[in-house]
């Protein structure tokens, strides 16, 4: 017992050491009164938080009010320090056991509504629920932030919450955000909403049942992506059987049909029993809903194992036969109208995949397919024929010795005419030909000299501007700005350049913006290439001197720096 007791008084000898431990909140009851209880002198005590006073907060009030005299914000830096070091030590699950009676009755917490009502640290809690969206603390903080007047705070936010009153509110919102966007801009938002709706298999279930619910009520067609999305980002957290159950029970589909699509999904091919298997319920009297093989990774599955040659070298011809059949039954048949009528349709879409697969087909070399291009622009037309064209574009394009073989710099090549081609028949595919021009431009041809490598470089940028002039600018620019920095600078200047003389003012902000950020890593080399200051001047122009252009001055600083760039380069080159 006196051992305990002599431990004890060490114990509480060291707290009242502790540097201004007289300032400490609750000290007598914390420290003084076991000190004492231990057997601890009282002179001692005193004697002890006499010697261990600093006054540390008397000396930082002192220096606070010196800095304030002269225009620091010393409430400002302290709140952040404080907020960097809370960001960088929380811990919650110390915090969900020490603050926190249950996630149903909660501790009384008096000191909260502070907080809740101060911006700054509204803002503090955001980052931290963002960054620790399981701990119970911050959950119940958000729930009260939106019960006290910032629902419109908490709804923008993009993390989910067990709160179901708090998660409600942010997938509300983040519908809301997605419905007024194309898909163009959707890419951008999907990977929060993502986020929101799989950090646990409860949300994603949720979600894509207010998906369904949604689009079963409105016949949202978009919705549907959004669902598709979702699974897939499902299935790459673990929850596959969640995913298949949920399937199997919202959409009804028939067990030996979804056996046949999972075993498919899984194995990234379609194997001749299965395609055999779903053929067959679609052939019978009473067929399943289309929209169960109306999915695009389905499509683009059997698309590639036919005219992608090397994946379709051992196809029996009856499997080929019924793989055309369901590309084409899927991406023309509509269950609202009646089958018989149907037929003839699917027939012709069918006979024309069918065509176009011997004709790609007898070039898989990579050699010339000029005899060929009738047929391919016969078919074209058909938005499922494109996209079969565009994979067989892109294997000619990267697996193939066609370009060292037939590529001629003073000639466009025939597939990027084909591309072109794609882009202007068939809005809704830009974005699978700016994939394909990505991956061919960044691809590494072997056996070309320097030049003629870069000449048809120039060669894929100029499709991306023929997608410009056909309005699907935004994703140029993002993948613009993407590779601005690792190509050559040439091809920027190049880029640049042909978007310059084919867009004439007014330019919306954003253009100018993008156009910016593209020049900006090459910025130190523009005043070398000759004439394009004429191009530079004339976005400059625009932009620092039209008026009512919007352009903010964060952006004309920009635009200035890029000018002066040019025109430094430009003055030191003529010293010479």
């Amino acid at each position: 017992m006196a051992m305990d007791l002599s431990s004890d008084l060490h114990y509480y000898t060291k707290g009242l050491e502790r540097k201004d431990a007289v300032l400490q909140a609750d000290i007598f009851k914390t420290n003084v009164a076991p000190f004492l209880k231990s057997g601890g002198n009282p002179n001692d005590a005193a004697k002890l938080l006499s010697e261990s006073y600093a006054g540390f907060p008397s000396m930082i009030k002192v220096a606070a009010g010196s800095a304030e005299a002269i225009g620091v914000d010393c409430s400002n830096i302290l709140r952040d320090t404080i907020k960097k070091k809370l960001l960088e030590k929380f811990d919650p699950d110390r915090v969900d056991r020490a603050i926190m009676g249950s996630a149903e009755h909660p501790a009384d917490m008096p000191w909260l509504d502070s907080l809740i009502h101060d911006k700054h640290w509204r803002e503090s809690l955001y980052e931290l629920f963002d960054k620790y969206p399981r701990c119970e603390f911050l959950n119940f903080a958000i729930m009260r932030m939106a019960e006290s007047g910032y629902r419109d705070e908490v709804a923008r936010l993009r993390t989910s919450s067990s709160y179901m009153q708090v998660y409600s509110l942010i997938m509300e919102n983040s519908l809301s955000e997605l419905i007024k966007k194309d898909d163009t801009c959707i890419d951008n938002d999907l990977p929060d909403f993502i986020r929101v709706c799989c950090e646990q298999e409860h949300f994603y279930l949720y979600a894509q049942v207010l998906i369904k619910r949604l689009h079963d009520e409105y016949e949202a067609a978009p919705l549907k992506r959004l669902s598709k999305e979702l699974e897939k980002a499902a299935i790459s957290r673990g929850y596959s059987e969640l995913v298949d159950i949920l399937k199997s029970c919202a959409e009804d589909i028939p067990l030996d049909l979804a056996a046949a699509l999972k075993a498919i999904r899984n194995s990234n091919q379609p194997t001749p029993g299965d395609v055999l298997a779903i053929h067959s319920m679609y052939t019978s009297a009473n067929p399943p809903s289309v929209q169960f093989i109306r999915d695009y990774d389905f499509i683009m599955l059997l698309l590639k194992s036919l005219y992608v040659p090397g994946n379709n070298s051992n196809i029996r011809p009856d499997v080929l036969e019924k793989m055309i059949f369901l590309i084409s039954y899927a991406t023309t048949y509509n269950d609202a109208h009646p089958r018989e009528a149907q037929m003839s349709e699917i027939q012709r879409v069918s006979i024309a995949l069918h065509e176009l697969y011997k004709e790609l087909q007898s070039n898989q070399a990579g050699g010339d397919f000029s005899a060929s291009v009738n047929v391919i622009l016969q078919h074209m037309s058909l938005p499922v024929a494109s996209m079969a064209i565009l994979l067989w574009i892109e294997y000619l394009s990267v697996e193939t010795p066609y370009y060292e073989t037939y590529y001629r710099s003073a000639d466009v090549p025939l597939p990027h005419l084909l591309l072109d081609e794609i882009a202007y028949r068939h809005p809704f595919q830009r974005a699978q030909v700016l994939q394909v021009i990505e991956r061919c431009f960044s691809h590494t041809y072997e056996n070309f000299a320097p030049e003629i490598l870069s000449t048809l470089q120039k060669r894929w940028i100029e499709r991306l501007v023929y997608l410009v002039q056909l309005q699907y600018t935004l994703p140029v620019f993002k993948m613009m700005k993407k590779i601005s920095s690792s190509a050559e600078h040439s091809l920027t200047v190049h880029f640049v350049t042909l978007v310059l003389e084919s867009a004439d003012p007014p330019y919306s902000c954003e253009f100018v913006d993008n156009i910016v950020d593209i020049l900006h890593p090459i910025s130190s080399s523009i005043g070398h290439v000759h004439g394009f200051d004429v191009m530079i001047h004339k976005l400059a122009d625009y932009a620092l001197n039209a008026p009512n252009a919007g352009i903010s001055d964060e952006l004309k600083e920009r635009v200035q720096y890029i000018l002066r760039q040019s025109k430094y380069r430009k003055t030191s080159l003529s010293m010479y």
